[in-house]
């Protein structure tokens, strides 16, 4: 695994032993931060990385020009550090380690114009953690969440959000984008 583009592009990530983690492949990770490239933009932003594993999404967007990034992971927190490190982001995240529903609530004041979110597939958390962003007001009014998961794992109908654009990775994985629903709709 590796940064794809931007000030940290070709270093190598290192990864947790065992199967503790699902890294987002490469492939996938190129394909979204292309999407957001071409369409929406990502210097200065502020970005959230929620189950970030080795903490690739979030260091792809530092890469790409993302001014700050909070990571969020009960596991990997040393491991994210190293990553950081590795990559000369010092200075530009903080990582939280505990339970997400506290880390989410932990920043509650606090918003992001990118919120990465790879829950572990299948354990009912997909919802859930969208309810919690929206709960604790973590997206920026004109924000963007990429949620990465099982595409057996639907994303329910809310009036908080959207879903704008969807896409399928192999045969289990979807990233959704979604956005808060605009007043009237």
């Amino acid at each position: 695994m590796r940064i794809i583009s931007g000030s940290a592009r070709g270093r190598q990530l290192k990864s947790p032993k065992g199967m503790l983690t699902r890294p987002t492949l490469d492939s996938t990770r190129e394909s979204i931060f292309n999407i957001l490239a071409n369409n929406y933009g990502l210097a200065g932003s502020r970005v959230l990385d929620i189950f970030a594993g080795t903490g690739a999404l979030g260091l792809e967007a530092l890469s790409r020009g993302a001014s700050y990034c909070a990571f969020i992971d009960h596991y990997t927190r040393d491991l994210i550090r190293e990553n950081a490190a590795m990559c000369g982001f010092e200075g530009h995240y903080d990582v939280y380690r505990m339970e997400v529903g506290r880390a989410l609530a932990a920043l509650e004041g606090q918003t992001f114009h990118y919120i990465f979110a790879d829950p572990p597939y299948n354990k009912n958390l997909v919802c859930h953690t969208l309810s919690c962003i929206f709960g604790y007001g973590l997206l920026d009014s004109d924000g963007l969440i990429i949620m990465e998961h099982c595409r057996q794992e639907p994303i329910a109908d809310d009036p908080a959000y959207e879903v704008i654009r969807e896409k399928t990775y192999g045969k289990e994985t979807r990233v959704s984008f979604i956005c808060r629903r605009q007043e009237g709709e």
